[in-house]
């Protein structure tokens, strides 16, 4: 296994696509012996003659070929060694194949990356962060892969052995309360627009991501898909559904572009009821859109109300997608209503399902006096024998 430090181990670390330069990296007691087969110094010297952190630039080539390549090799330890080729895939996968006959082991960057971090959240995280969906994910993420998670998980276990048991739980609920957060840092949240037909819901989604991803048009039953656009909201990513207008409708298509708006409303994180400011009877909605616990209510078209009267009880917000009015304020609410306690630069963030199953059993074992059985679940949360890769 690439864990195991008496082998040695390599794999190419850059993505798999033409670039300049392409990384192979090589770790394990023969890595520079290996390294040294294959690789001759313009100087002459061999890796193990050098001293740690000497660049290298070289020919490299197998004893039994007749063309090498000119490469650049950097000796990083005793035991690592990285080698900078061209960009081709062809060029890192000669190499990789050459290194295996000499008797490594050839892996995956995943692989590679599980085996140089601390513990098995820090490997997670250091994973999951090509998949952060904006920079500000990616950053908390990154958090996590320098250990801000993996040491509030530390503090817990040392409040578990001094038997502050109350002190423990209430530092578990505080990392749950950010679980939800945390699955959205590779999942982009989802802001579902709905409502009676014609009250501007594609249009609006139209100003607020920037581009015409919706087709707009004055006839009731143009949307009858449910149409997605990907953004970012104040650094966080969100994810847009524009669906069908809800209404009874004879037209069996429509009927079914009605279902999908229905089903999409059950998996959303907030909803955007849309009513017509020119047309305002919110108690005339469809029964699916009066009731729901995730919903901000929008007057839209308030560009074309000569006098807008909104309930005094209301808590609608007023948009015009032609104008642009009131949208930043819905923009503001949304994020609001999705990141109502923006984490801090440094928080412990569980961003997984395994995480947040570990947490909660943890939490229950507590509540029930079981502190061996709390213990171990929080050291089997940072071992990195039980990692799974498939519920980062």
């Amino acid at each position: 296994m690439p864990n195991d430090r008496n082998k040695t181990f390599a794999a190419v670390l850059t993505p798999p696509a033409r670039g300049a330069i392409a990384t192979v990296g090589v770790r394990g007691k023969s890595a520079v012996a290996w390294s040294d087969r294959f690789f001759t110094s313009l100087s002459k010297k061999r890796l193990s003659e050098v001293e740690v952190g000497r660049v290298l630039v070289g020919h490299w080539q197998a004893p039994d070929e007749d063309l090498g390549e000119e490469l650049v090799v950097a000796k990083l330890g005793s035991d690592r060694v990285e080698i900078h080729c061209h960009g081709g895939v062809q060029a890192s996968r000669r190499i990789v194949r050459h290194l295996e006959s000499a008797g490594c082991e050839i892996g995956s960057w995943q692989q590679w990356i599980s085996g140089e971090a601390a513990d098995a959240i820090s490997s997670e995280a250091e994973l999951l962060i090509p998949e952060a969906a904006t920079e500000l994910a990616a950053l908390h993420l990154l958090d996590q892969a320098q250990g801000a998670l993996s040491q509030a998980i530390v503090t817990i276990i040392e409040a578990i052995d001094d038997s502050n048991f109350e002190i423990a739980q209430r530092r578990i609920k505080e990392l749950v309360r950010f679980s939800k957060f945390g699955l959205h840092l590779t999942r982009p949240w989802s802001v579902v627009l709905a409502g009676p037909p014609n009250v501007g819901k594609s249009s609006l989604l139209n100003k607020m991501i920037g581009y015409d991803r919706a087709i707009v048009l004055d006839m009731p039953g143009t949307t009858r898909d449910v149409l997605h656009a990907t953004t970012a909201l104040d650094g966080w990513p969100v994810q847009f559904s524009d669906t069908a207008g809800i209404r009874l409708s004879d037209d069996e298509l429509e009927q079914a572009g009605i279902t999908k708006a229905k089903a999409a409303l059950e998996k959303a994180d907030v909803v955007l009821v849309l009513h017509d400011a020119t047309n305002l009877r919110p108690h005339e909605l469809d029964e699916s859109l009066k009731q729901l616990p995730s919903a901000l209510h929008v007057v839209n078209k308030i560009d074309l109300a000569a006098e807008l009267k909104i309930p005094d009880s209301s808590e609608m917000l007023s948009t015009s997608a032609v104008t642009g009015q009131g949208v930043p304020q819905l923009i503001s609410a949304i994020v609001k209503h999705l990141v109502p306690i923006p984490p801090q630069v440094g928080q412990a963030i569980p961003f997984n399902k395994r995480q947040i199953e570990h947490l909660s059993d943890t939490l229950r074992l507590l509540q029930g006096q079981q502190a061996d059985a709390a213990r171990h679940k929080l050291n089997d949360l940072l071992s990195r024998t039980t990692i799974s890769h498939d519920n980062a």
